[in-house]
């Protein structure tokens, strides 16, 4: 008995000094921990958004992806969202909104992880429209967005919530050509509380005149005020990408880009308009004949860290780029005030409008342009300082169909 009580006794005290021991351990280990063994998880600011297009229509595929910065020169879609059919976007703050092409008509907003990978957040889908042509941002939760394809309408959506808050009534401009089959709305600028939004008249896929029109919305009311017009130039559309054919000077004058219909069948000339600051008509003292200037049709205005730029066709019968199969854009700078042209941006290759064209600002100094050949799909960076042009990256996976400044 007493040899059963010293063997429990010498167990029970070897089990104790175990526990002890074991928990001396494991405090010796808690306190050695330093933050420089467990270190906080950087997190990566994405500041950029890329969409790429890749595939031959139909058969088309859009690839969203994030970055950090711009240290890479190629890029590919390993990494990237996958979207169904072709894509282009616009950004307001941190997220970017694609706009894909096929009815009915989305607007889908994404967000981006800390490894730049894009993350659906919310969408608007809007039956009988094709696709999302126009969108203003006026303030956080207030944004304003045309559709075309099918119908097309002028709608006011929460940008927080993606919900449909109003539709304007168009009717006003709809009503100035019953004759057109289809009417457009490309751009949209506000000012002193008024949306000037372009409007292009088509009667089957021709322009019922060579005039050019801009229809002015109250945004106290959401009601069109009026819609005006100038016929020195036309065609307030007939390009590949929406959202370039308004912009906003800094002392408040609205500038918009006009085709032209010369490669129509009609006679105006390609140029642009001006509606000076606290005026609600075009100026009848500004017209910008570009035609003249670059010595053909030209498509788009950029204004970026102090310069503009338009770009020119090449071979204006071969606008669409369908019948020689090689690209026709060409990146002009232009000047707004003396009406004249310093010529292409040198170094910049011809590129493909029906890939998309854009102009982002980088900073304050440099400008990033996209540029697609048959050959490489490329973004270019351009010093507005020292014009010297240099390569970002090339795109493996595709034409570059959209590149945002994320802020």
């Amino acid at each position: 008995m007493k040899n059963k009580m010293k063997i429990s006794v010498s167990n029970t005290l070897k089990g104790l000094c175990l526990v002890l021991l074991t928990a001396g351990i494991m405090a010796s280990c808690s306190s050695d921990n330093s933050p420089a063994d467990n270190p906080t998880p950087v997190e990566k600011n994405i500041t950029y958004g890329l969409a790429t297009v890749s595939g031959a229509w139909p058969n088309t595929t859009t690839y969203l992806q994030g970055f950090e910065n711009l240290d890479f020169t190629t890029v590919g879609n390993d990494k990237a969202k996958e979207l169904t059919g072709t894509a282009s976007v616009v950004s307001e703050g941190k997220y970017l909104y694609a706009k894909p092409f096929g009815a009915p008509a989305n607007l889908v907003k994404y967000k981006f992880d800390e490894n730049g990978l894009a993350q659906e957040d919310n969408k608007i889908v809007v039956p009988g429209a094709n696709v999302f042509s126009s969108i203003h941002f006026k303030s956080e939760t207030v944004a304003y967005a045309t559709v075309a394809g099918g119908i097309s309408k002028l709608i006011v959506f929460d940008p927080t919530t993606m919900r449909i808050e109003d539709e304007i009534s168009l009717k006003d401009i709809t009503d100035k050509f019953p004759e057109a089959t289809r009417t457009y709305y490309q751009d949209m600028v506000e000012r002193d509380n008024k949306l000037f939004m372009s409007v292009y008249y088509e009667n089957n896929f021709i322009p019922v005149n060579d005039y050019a029109y801009v229809a002015i919305i109250d945004l106290a009311t959401n009601k069109v005020e009026k819609v005006i017009e100038d016929q020195r130039t036309g065609m307030l559309f007939g390009g590949p990408t929406s959202n370039a054919g308004m912009i906003k000077t800094t002392n408040g004058d609205i500038y918009i880009q006009a085709k032209g219909t010369s490669d129509n069948g009609g006679n105006a000339p390609s140029g642009i308009l001006r509606i000076k600051n606290g005026t609600t008509e075009f100026d009848a003292d500004y017209f910008f004949d570009l035609n003249t200037a670059t010595g053909n049709i030209c498509y788009g205005i950029y204004q970026v860290n102090g310069k503009t730029f338009t770009t020119k066709v090449e071979d204006e019968t071969d606008f669409w780029e369908y019948k020689t199969g090689n690209p026709q854009f060409k990146y002009f700078e232009i000047n707004l005030e003396s009406k004249t042209s310093s010529g292409a941006v040198p170094g910049l290759p011809t590129t493909y409008g029906t890939r998309n064209m854009s102009i982002t600002p980088l900073n304050d100094s440099e400008i990033a342009m996209t540029i697609a050949t048959n050959d490489e799909n490329v973004l270019y960076k351009l010093n507005t300082d020292s014009n010297n042009l240099d390569k970002v990256f090339t795109s493996t996976g595709g034409y570059i169909s959209g590149f945002k400044n994320l802020k």
